[in-house]
C-alpha cells in the first residue's frame, strides 16, 4: 500500500494512469445516487451543489480492499460527502480504486460483492485533501475462511455486517436500521380482524408521477370504488407515501413505489423499510430486491411483456409477477427485437431468458402483452420461482377505473403487516374487475374432505392429492386447468356457481393455477383470442422440507377461506396418460 501510494504522489504532479488500479472516470464521479425525487427545489438543490463541487479544489482516494488473506475483493465504495449530501460511488471490481474527489469530509461506506451483491463490511469517516493521496484500507476478516459466506455475519439480512451496525449505532437485527439511510415507519392499523380475501388496487399514479390526481383525491376515489387498500406507485420516489393525504380510516394505504427504468423495466416495490436506491446496475438492484424482503416488504416484476419497458433485470428471488396490467387484451405482445443484447443472449444457439423466450414465441396479434407476461411467469415457475401473481390498473386519472383488474390478497387481518405478508406468501388471484369471476382454490391433502392448502401453498410430491375449485359470477364462461404452464382441463361453466374436483399423484416438481375464460368477441379490438376474466397464483407440488412448511401455517379452513359455495362439486377425470402421473414440464423454447 505505502508503494502504491509513492507512486500515486509521484502521478499526480504528471497527470499519468497507474496499470492495476482503476481510475474513477468523471462519469462515475457524478454517478449521483441520492433518492430521486420529482421536487423541482430540491432537484434545483442538488443541481447547484454538483456545479459548486466541480469547482473545488481535488484530492486522491486511495482505497484497498482485501481480506485477511491479503486477497483482493471485488468491492463497492460509497462516498457520502458531509458538505452537500451528494453520495457517488466508486466501483473497484479488482478491489482497488483510484478516484479524484472534492477535497471535504466524507463517510466511505465499503461494499464486498458476494454472488454480485454488495453488502457492507466497513463504514468509515474520511478527509480528502488538496494534492493529497487518502487512504481507505479494508482488511477483511468475515468470509476469509470459506466456510461462513460474508452474509452469514448479517442477522437481519439488511446486507450490512452485525460488526459494522454495531459499531455505527444501528440495530443489527432490525433490517430497517442501516448504516447511512433513514428508517421509515409505516401506518399498522388493524381496520378489520377478519383472516379473509382482500380486494384492491396495486398500480395507481398520483400527480408526484405520471398522475393527475393528488393523493388525497386519489385516496377518495379508491374508497368511493369500495376498495380494501390501495398502493400508490409513483416511478423512483415515495412522496405519495410521505403525503400527509395519504391515509384513510376505510381503506389500507399501502407503502409502494414503482422502481426502475423503461429501457430495462420496472418493479413495484411494497413495504420498503429505508428508501431504494435509484435504477442502476444489476447488482444494486439485486440488493435493494433482497433488503426490502428482509424488511418484510415484497419486490415484484411489473407488466413484464410490455413493448415499451420490458423486463431486462434479470433478478432472482422476487415475489411475484404482475401478470394482468389494464385490459387483458389492450397491449400488442413483445418482440424479440425489442429486448437488449444481453436479454436475448443463447447458450448452445438457444435463448436462455424466460423474457426472450416469451417473445420469440408469440407473433404479432397471436397474443397479448398481459398472455405473454402469464407465459414468461409459467417459464419461471417451471424453474423453481415461488411467486404470487398480481394486477394493476396503472391508473393515474379517473378516466381509467381502479380495480380493473382487481387483486384479491388473503390475509389474517386487513392492514399494510397482514397485506404484505399475503402478498409475500402467493395467497392471491386476480380478477377482471369489482363484478368478475371470484375463485377459490384449494387442495386436500389428508383425504378427510377438508382444506389442507390454498392458493400460496405446498402440497407433497408423491401423495394423492384432491384439488377443489369453485367459481362464482362466471355464468357462460369457462374453467381451465393449468399444470406447468400447460392447459390440463377446460371446463364449460353453466351455472352461476360452479365447483369441480379432481385427484392428482404429483411425482415432479409442479405449479397448479386455475383460470377463467372465454373466447374473445371478433368485434373488439385487442390481441389474442381469448379474454381472461380470472386467474389465479399456483398451489405448489414439492418435495416438502422444514423450509417450506412456513408456507403452510396451520388454519382452520371455515375461518380462513371465504368459501364460494358451490350447488354441486363435481368430480372429472383429467384423463391422465397411464405411462405418467403429471404433465410434461414446459419447456424453454429451443430456437
Amino acid at each position: 500500500m505505502k508503494y502504491t501510494r509513492l507512486m500515486i504522489c509521484l502521478l499526480l504532479a504528471a497527470c499519468a494512469g497507474k496499470e492495476g488500479v482503476q481510475r474513477g472516470t468523471a462519469e462515475r464521479d457524478t454517478e449521483v445516487k441520492t433518492a430521486v425525487k420529482q421536487d423541482d427545489t430540491e432537484a434545483a438543490a442538488q443541481a447547484a451543489a454538483l456545479e459548486k463541487r466541480a469547482g473545488l479544489p481535488k484530492g486522491i482516494l486511495l482505497a484497498d480492499i482485501t481480506n485477511v488473506l491479503g486477497a483482493h475483493l471485488p468491492a463497492r465504495v460509497d462516498l457520502f460527502s458531509y458538505d452537500d449530501g451528494i453520495t457517488v460511488a466508486l466501483d473497484a471490481p479488482q478491489g482497488l480504486v483510484e478516484a479524484e474527489q472534492p477535497t471535504g469530509s466524507y463517510r466511505a461506506y465499503v461494499h464486498v460483492l458476494e454472488a454480485e451483491v454488495p453488502v457492507m463490511v466497513e463504514a468509515k469517516d474520511v478527509d480528502i485533501r488538496e494534492n493529497q493521496v487518502t487512504d481507505l484500507e479494508v482488511n477483511l476478516l468475515e468470509g476469509a475462511g470459506g466456510i461462513v459466506s460474508l452474509r452469514g455475519f448479517d442477522s437481519d439480512g439488511d446486507l450490512a455486517l452485525d460488526r459494522v451496525e454495531l459499531a455505527m449505532g444501528t440495530d443489527p437485527n432490525n433490517a430497517g436500521s442501516i448504516p447511512g439511510r433513514s428508517e421509515r415507519f409505516y401506518d399498522t392499523r388493524v381496520l378489520n380482524a377478519a383472516t379473509r380475501w382482500y380486494c384492491g388496487e396495486m398500480q395507481a399514479y398520483s400527480s408526484y408521477g405520471n398522475g393527475v390526481e393528488d393523493v388525497a383525491s386519489l385516496v377518495k376515489r379508491a374508497e368511493k370504488a369500495n376498495l380494501d387498500f390501495l398502493a400508490i406507485t409513483d416511478r423512483n420516489t415515495l412522496a405519495a407515501v410521505d403525503d400527509p393525504a395519504y391515509k384513510s380510516a376505510r381503506l389500507v394505504c399501502l407503502p409502494a413505489m414503482e422502481w426502475g427504468t423503461d429501457p430495462m423495466g420496472v418493479a413495484l416495490v411494497y413495504g420498503p423499510r429505508t428508501r431504494p436506491e435509484p435504477p442502476g446496475s444489476v447488482m444494486a438492484a439485486q440488493a435493494e430486491c433482497i433488503r426490502v424482503q428482509a424488511q418484510g416488504g415484497a419486490w415484484i416484476i411489473a407488466h413484464p411483456a410490455f413493448p415499451s419497458k420490458p423486463w431486462q433485470w434479470g433478478l432472482s428471488f422476487v415475489n411475484g409477477v404482475q401478470i394482468w396490467f389494464r385490459d387483458w387484451r389492450e397491449a400488442p405482445p413483445l418482440s424479440l427485437q425489442q429486448l437488449g443484447e444481453k436479454a436475448r443472449e443463447r447458450k448452445d444457439g438457444h435463448l436462455i431468458h424466460s423474457i426472450a423466450a416469451a417473445a420469440a414465441v408469440v407473433k404479432h396479434g397471436d397474443m397479448s402483452a398481459n398472455g405473454q407476461s402469464n407465459l414468461f411467469y409459467d417459464y419461471e415457475l417451471v424453474r423453481g420461482l415461488m411467486a404470487g401473481a398480481i394486477g394493476g390498473s396503472g391508473s393515474g386519472s379517473p378516466k381509467v377505473p381502479l380495480g380493473c383488474p382487481l387483486t384479491y390478497i388473503h390475509a389474517r387481518e386487513l392492514s399494510v403487516p397482514g397485506l404484505l405478508e399475503g402478498l409475500r406468501l402467493g395467497r392471491t388471484f386476480v380478477s377482471r374487475g369489482p363484478d368478475g369471476p371470484k375463485i377459490y382454490f384449494g387442495a386436500d391433502v389428508l383425504s378427510d374432505g377438508k382444506t389442507d392448502v390454498g392458493i400460496g401453498g405446498i402440497v407433497p410430491l408423491n401423495t394423492e392429492v384432491t384439488f377443489q375449485v369453485a367459481v362464482e359470477n362466471a355464468l357462460g364462461m369457462k374453467l381451465q386447468v393449468i399444470e406447468n404452464g400447460r392447459p390440463i382441463r377446460t371446463i364449460p361453466i353453466n351455472g352461476k356457481n360452479t365447483g369441480i374436483q379432481f385427484k392428482r399423484v404429483p411425482t415432479v416438481e409442479a405449479a397448479f393455477r386455475v383460470r377463467v375464460i372465454k373466447p374473445a368477441d371478433p368485434k373488439d379490438r385487442g390481441f389474442g383470442p381469448l379474454e381472461v376474466h380470472a386467474i389465479t397464483s399456483p398451489i405448489y407440488a414439492r418435495d416438502i422440507t422444514a423450509e417450506l412448511l412456513w408456507r403452510n401455517p396451520n388454519f382452520d379452513p371455515d375461518k380462513s377461506w371465504v368459501r364460494i359455495q358451490s350447488d354441486e362439486m363435481v368430480d372429472i377425470d383429467l384423463e391422465i396418460p397411464e405411462n405418467t402421473t403429471g404433465a410434461a414440464p414446459l419447456q424453454i423454447p429451443q430456437i
